[in-house]
């Protein structure tokens, strides 16, 4: 069963750069969060058990956003 974020926000996307620049550029681009996109942050537990990268999750209402992000991002 999809989580209402899914539903609402179906296409995905993710990247390693930091939040902190990441969401100004999604709300210059796409509006405020809740509108066009959305945020997951990132797992914390994820970086004290590996070193693998962390990523943040973001989801998008319209396909076209999510090529943008990962264009600009991946």
């Amino acid at each position: 069963m999809k989580s209402k974020s899914e539903t609402q926000f179906p296409y995905s996307a993710r990247t390693e750069h930091d939040h902190e620049v990441v969401v100004p550029w999604c709300e210059q681009h796409f509006g405020e969060f809740g509108d066009r996109w959305y945020r997951y942050g990132t797992d914390i537990a994820r970086g004290i058990v590996t070193t693998l990268p962390s990523f943040d999750h973001y989801r998008f209402v319209h396909s076209e956003d999510a090529v943008l992000f990962q264009l600009r991002w991946s």
